[in-house]
């Protein structure tokens, strides 16, 4: 072998021992941190804060809520997509896209309150210890209340 050879092959080595350690460590801090993965994880949470029976009835009613919901989130979908199409065309209409982005953003909005407001209404027949251990559970979702805010200088 050449040497600019072996120097090439020990280049490629190291890129691809570093790109493996990259996606490892990614993959290891989405499994790992509560703060990342899937958007349902709150749901897990408040449901394993409840007895059994409750617990079931917590599940049913947001699968309930999200199914009866379903048409709201694919008329979001159906504008981003909308306005991921208008962003490349020859003729760049910004009304037009940020009217389309508008649109998912309200969808988006009104899947969350209507699920929230499903949340809302199931939690009403609990104890107040049961909703006091979903409350602490809700913190990675609904009730998530973000980092502090600094005053600026």
């Amino acid at each position: 072998m050449k040497r600019w050879q072996v120097g090439l092959l020990i280049v490629s080595l190291v890129a691809n021992i570093f790109l493996i350690g990259a996606i490892a460590g990614g993959v290891w801090r989405w499994t790992h941190n509560p703060g990342i993965g899937l958007r349902g994880e709150w749901r897990k949470r408040a449901a394993e804060a409840l007895p059994q029976p409750q617990a079931e009835q917590f599940r049913d009613t947001i699968k309930s809520a999200v199914r009866a919901n379903l048409p709201i989130a694919h008329q979001a979908r159906a504008a981003r997509a909308e306005a991921a199409r208008l962003f490349v065309q020859p003729q760049f209409d910004v009304n037009a896209i940020n009217a389309r982005l508008d649109q998912a953003r309200a969808a988006d909005s009104a899947f969350r309150a209507n699920l929230e407001h499903a949340l809302v209404q199931f939690s009403a027949g609990l104890p107040q210890d049961q909703r006091q251990k979903m409350a602490e559970a809700l913190k990675q979702g609904p009730f998530r209340q973000g980092p502090p805010h600094r005053p600026h200088p």
